[in-house]
């Protein structure tokens, strides 16, 4: 059963990274890790990554979900997803990453998300940024 209830929080912690950091590829390739020149060659600091996205909220774009993100200075996050709620949680970078993590939001996100962390780089279109697969672009 323990193994069950982890999958069920697998499952929703995966929800939660295709919405925020297992997004929108910009090719349709079937997954895994694809390490375009994108992602490797402009890899961002963490004092850089900061200073991008504290303060500001951004419009997130994942293959199942949209949605808009408010990254507090004091580490803290509000987390709008269209068509299904909000959530609370909170993020930290690491040079090259941002780490977040999710509080519980039922019926979309029963169990919340652990800490997680996702390569973060400039995105392929101006003003756009990375985290995993999922495309940022600063909410207006």
């Amino acid at each position: 059963m323990g193994l069950k209830m982890k999958d069920g929080r697998i499952v929703a912690a995966m929800a939660l990274v295709g919405l925020l950091a297992a997004g929108c590829s910009t090719t349709g390739d079937s997954g895994g890790a694809d390490s375009s020149s994108t992602v490797g060659s402009q890899q961002l600091s963490a004092a850089e990554i900061q200073t991008i996205l504290a303060g500001k909220s951004w419009r997130f774009q994942g293959p199942n979900n949209t949605g808009t993100t408010l990254y507090a200075e004091d580490g803290s996050s509000l987390v709008e997803v269209d068509g299904k709620g909000t959530t609370k949680g909170k993020w930290m970078t690491k040079d090259g990453q941002l780490c977040e993590s999710f509080d519980p939001a039922p019926p979309w996100l029963p169990g919340g998300v652990p800490m997680s962390c996702y390569p973060f780089s400039r995105g392929a279109a101006p003003g756009s940024y990375q985290a995993g697969k999922a495309v940022f672009t600063v909410a207006s």
